[in-house]
């Protein structure tokens, strides 16, 4: 008996030990009850902190900044007329080394200094995005300018493919899947492009009346464009795709406005991390538009409501949170009221206290505007998003 009542006492012992080490594997769990910007926090042994506003983002986990992540972005630059890719990670958490061309920049592509660039871009680049083209099977840069040029350039060689001036005042520029282009252009009343470079035109074929347009990407989804103009989003799609009679028109209905009144659309780029949304910029507010519900909704929203009340031109983001915006005059120093000093950088970092809390750390990056001086800014990928 007694034999009998001591193994049945190992087993509840061993029982017990089991159970307090349950999930036991290194990583720390805290709640947070008295904090009123979050009401509860999880915080592991690898840095990443999840918690909650009032239940909205709940179980959403709040990335910080991580140099593993590529954080590369494509400007344009007024000052030099050309199109420069920044590297974030190269300046090692100090994010004014940005100004050194040595340390951060990776890419450049100069009109002046491509003997293919037959056409003139005027002040400046406008736009500019990284793609891969089905027709000349290559990566290339998509650009344009205000002063009327759109061209396609070789991103290994830093040559022009083709160029046209389009015309009435380029804003954006998209690739279609099959390499043909399409061009946003803000002069008034504002148009829309297209041009099937792979039914070997050179000039656009179709256009369509787009009041002061700015922005435009193709959504790979529903296989149709999303266009930005001056008082909200709206969709267009192309038929007879790729060929000489292709033509481009507005989709009826599908797309929103921006609310209360709001207009003059600006900036137009991905959520990067987050396909089907599309940051987008008016007047002085940031907006995000989601391609699912054709909703625009006021203000930078993540891991919070941060509102922005400046004249955003570019934005480009990542899927750790970082945000890296060009903003008219935002140092006060621009030869033009359009074009951005330097560069508006929001990263994510844990505050202090005995309940650590993400909070967001904004670093303005300035530059001498007789280096450089830039518009739009937009992350550099190859993906539609």
């Amino acid at each position: 008996m007694k034999r009998i009542f001591a193994l049945l006492l190992c087993l509840v012992l061993a029982f017990s030990v089991v159970a307090c080490g349950e999930g036991d594997g290194g990583t720390d769990t805290s709640v947070n009850t008295g904090s009123e910007d979050s009401d509860t926090s999880t915080e592991t042994s690898t840095g990443t902190d999840t918690s909650t506003n009032g239940g909205e983002d709940e179980n959403k986990d709040v990335l910080l900044y991580d140099p593993d992540m590529e954080h590369k972005f494509i400007a344009t630059d007024i000052t030099n007329h050309s199109v420069v890719i920044f590297d974030l990670n190269l300046c090692e958490g100090d994010f004014n080394k940005l100004t050194d061309d040595d340390v951060a920049v990776v890419w450049e592509w100069d009109p002046e200094e491509d003997p293919n660039c037959k056409g003139n871009p005027g002040l400046g680049i406008d736009a500019a995005k990284y793609r891969y083209s089905a027709y000349y099977k290559k990566d290339v840069i998509i650009a344009c300018s205000s002063g009327g040029w759109a061209g396609v350039i070789d991103y290994e060689k830093k040559t022009v493919l083709w160029e046209y001036n389009v015309g009435n005042g380029p804003h954006s520029i998209e690739m279609l899947p099959n390499g043909d282009v399409v061009v946003a252009c803000s002069s008034d009343p504002g148009a829309l492009a297209y041009i099937p470079l792979s039914a070997g035109a050179t000039r656009p074929v179709s256009s369509i009346p787009s009041l002061y347009c700015h922005g435009v990407s193709w959504d790979p989804e529903n296989e149709w464009l999303w266009v930005l103009e001056d008082n909200g989003v709206y969709a267009a799609t192309i038929t007879n795709m790729g060929t000489m009679e292709g033509k481009i028109s507005r989709i009826g209905g599908v797309g929103d406005v921006f609310d209360g009144g709001e207009a003059g659309g600006h900036a137009f780029s991905p959520v990067y991390g987050e396909p089907g949304k599309y940051w987008a910029s008016s007047g002085r507010y940031l907006w995000q538009f989601d391609s699912e519900t054709e909703t625009l909704t006021k203000s930078y929203k993540r891991y919070g409501t941060l509102t922005h009340k400046n004249n955003i031109k570019g934005i480009a983001s990542f899927p750790d949170g970082t945000v890296v915006e060009s903003v008219s005059k935002l140092c006060g120093n621009t030869t033009q009221d359009w074009s951005s000093d330097g560069f508006r950088i929001i990263t994510r970092e844990m505050s202090g206290g005995k309940v650590k809390v993400p909070k967001d750390v904004v670093t303005v990056v300035k530059f001498d505007v007789t280096h450089r001086e830039f518009y739009k800014v937009q992350p550099f990928t190859k993906d539609y998003q």
